[in-house]
């Protein structure tokens, strides 16, 4: 990909377009993206089935806070591995048309480390109003005894993020297509002038969620699952949905970079 790009002003993204187009860039592939969201889910299932059998185990070799602190550690590892090189795949498959395969789950290199430390990074900044608003709250106490003033502080925080996830999913694409500028840093600058676009990219994918949500729930209301011969898990569902949200945002943000970069798509892998 090129970086020059960057410095010449950037054009209005159209909203409802780029979402339709990473979401279309998608099609090519999409019997493995599938493949890849069923993946995640066995093993996330798997992973939880052997944690309940080992757990009793763990525990009577150490403790049972051992446990659940080794069991938490190792869980938050491999959905670390499996989320971030299936947002790598989506951004690659949207950027240079590679088509994505199951052991792309288990790699581990510069790429990967590049999302980890720069979602680190973002972690510790969002991190950062919580630990002061706890050091502030014995100096607070009438303020935050309001309902009103907290509901104000938990909203403006959100809104706040909301906006700063809307150009942080360009940090996928500039990662995944190797850029060795600061992430964050050539995030920021190419989202000049359409930030507010970008905010309502995502909140195309908001809608889509409240749109899911809401089929669910009309779902559940007129097709009692007790009376089926199979039943789901409720937490089954919800990692594929979030699976899908995550797949979204990562195809979206991927064609927002390539239309903000001014590059097409390119048949071959780098």
């Amino acid at each position: 990909m090129h970086d020059d790009a960057s410095m010449t002003p950037a054009a209005k993204l159209p909203v409802i377009r780029t979402a339709a187009e990473g979401l279309v860039s998608l099609r090519p592939a999409w019997r493995m993206v599938a493949l890849l969201l069923l993946a995640i889910l066995f093993l996330e299932l798997a992973f939880d089935v052997l944690s309940a059998h080992a757990y009793g185990l763990i525990g009577r070799l150490w403790s049972d806070h051992a446990a659940d602190i080794l069991l938490l550690v190792l869980g938050a590892l491999l959905r670390t591995l499996l989320y971030i090189n299936l947002l790598l795949a989506i951004a690659r498959l949207v950027l240079f048309a590679e088509p994505p395969s199951a052991a792309g789950l288990f790699r581990w290199g510069r790429r990967q480390w590049r999302i980890f430390w720069s979602y680190f990074v973002i972690g510790l900044v969002a991190a950062v109003p919580i630990v002061a608003g706890a050091l502030l709250t014995p100096h607070l106490g009438p303020f935050l005894s309001v309902p009103e003033a907290i509901l104000a502080l938990q909203a403006i925080y959100a809104l706040c993020w909301l906006w700063a996830a809307s150009w942080l999913s360009l940090l996928i694409p500039i990662i995944a297509s190797d850029d060795p500028a600061p992430a964050i840093d050539k995030a920021w600058r190419i989202a000049a002038g359409n930030r507010c676009r970008l905010l309502g990219i995502l909140a195309c994918i908001l809608f889509g969620m409240l749109v899911v949500i809401g089929s669910a729930q009309i779902f559940d209301t007129f097709v009692p699952l007790e009376l089926l011969r199979f039943e789901m898990p409720g937490y089954a569902l919800t990692t594929l949905f979030l699976e899908a949200v995550y797949v979204a945002y990562a195809a979206i943000g991927a064609a927002a970079y390539r239309r903000l970069i001014g590059v097409a798509p390119q048949a071959e892998a780098i």
